[in-house]
């Protein structure tokens, strides 16, 4: 029998000072022309990073949004949201005076980040609507516990939920530099991290697209919505240009980094190209269409255009799916998370469900 054939792991370097470069107020100014409008916030009082990582989600008591009632959403062991209700101090009926007494002061925006709070306020108010992010991610996967499902926030309980829901950003707060080779234990405690809160602009996603520059060359570009859109494939030298010119002309000569990710948006009429994000050239970033081997041990043709991947066909196995929609939960149950009525009735239902199966299957087995 013969043997198999492996294709090693090619190992991909990437340094402290790359992902530093990554962050999102680190290239902002340099490409401000090409950006859609942002604020940044920084640095962020330690109460609020606290906020973030606390096992809970304690929203604004002065928003008058019907959407959002005055509770604590706590977090589970399989990070996930409920409000099984605690007693009038805030503690679970089964907690000792010992465990009262040994938890951390729980985080509330009003009282210990009041100024933080009124800030992202205010942009909103300048804004209208925003889309948050910290240094390097976007909640793209919790967009889910909004109602809206994007992640447009219209006030600033909207943007508690999707920071304090998502995975990426908890990444962002704790494992930004796990990957780099001269990783030190104080990257983290050093970074300064930053609430960016972006204008709100609707975005077609079949026409956002990633980049991959390696030694200052375009290596591959790839559709980022992973779902077919049949008007595509007759424009990919179309997009591929406007990709060249923008990266070779405007990115290079003015960031430091010779590898990176970009993530890119062409919109119609297809005469300019809007930077989103620069990601590092790191396995961390989704290759999408792409593997992070050939990415990085192809050779590269210099006399022909970067090769564009799009979706050519419906049911591409994976691909056939909304983004996240792994992360994604029925309506009522978001609604219940949100209120403490709709949670006991929504129990009360899934009790019932239960019992009629139960005398199902007694009936069955008789």
């Amino acid at each position: 029998m013969a043997a198999e054939s492996y294709t090693p792991l090619v190992d991909i370097k990437v340094r402290s000072d790359d992902i530093r470069a990554c962050s999102f107020s680190s290239w902002y100014d340099k490409f401000k022309k090409y950006t859609p409008k942002a604020k940044i916030i920084q640095p962020l009082p330690e109460e609020f990073l606290r906020y973030l990582a606390q096992d809970g989600i304690r929203l604004s008591l002065e928003e008058n949004d019907s959407t959002y009632n005055d509770h604590c959403l706590k977090r589970d062991d399989d990070n996930e949201y409920s409000d099984w209700e605690a007693d009038d101090d805030g503690d679970n009926d089964s907690d000792s005076d010992d465990d009262k007494n040994g938890k951390e002061e729980e985080m509330v925006p009003m009282v210990n980040f009041p100024d933080l709070h009124r800030e992202i306020a205010e942009v909103i108010g300048e804004y209208g609507a925003v889309t948050p992010k910290l240094n390097w991610s976007a909640p793209r996967d919790a967009t889910w516990i909004l109602p809206n499902n994007t992640s447009k926030c219209m006030n600033v309980n909207d943007i508690y939920l999707l920071l304090n829901a998502s995975n990426y950003i908890a990444y962002d707060l704790d494992h930004a530099f796990d990957e780099c080779e001269d990783r030190d234990n104080s990257d983290n405690q050093s970074i300064q991290f930053e609430l960016v809160l972006r204008k709100w602009f609707d975005i077609n996603p079949a026409l956002e697209f990633r980049v991959f520059v390696r030694d200052s060359e375009i290596w591959g570009i790839s559709q980022r919505d992973l779902n077919y859109y049949n008007y595509l494939e007759p424009l990919q030298d179309t997009f591929t240009n406007l990709i060249e010119e923008f990266v070779y002309d405007i990115v290079l000569p003015n960031f430091d980094l010779k590898s990176f990710v970009l993530d890119v948006y062409l919109p119609r009429p297809f005469e300019s190209c809007w930077l989103i994000d620069i990601n590092p050239w790191s396995r961390t970033t989704d290759p999408l269409l792409f593997s992070w081997n050939e990415l990085a041990s192809k050779d590269l043709d210099s006399d022909a255009s970067p090769e564009i991947r799009l979706i050519t066909e419906h049911n591409m196995g994976r691909f056939v799916t909304k983004e996240h929609s792994e992360n994604q939960v029925p309506k009522d149950v978001v609604q219940a998370s949100l209120d403490p009525e709709s949670m006991r009735e929504l129990t009360y239902k899934w009790k019932e469900i239960l019992k009629m199966q139960e005398a199902e299957s007694d009936s069955d087995s008789n």
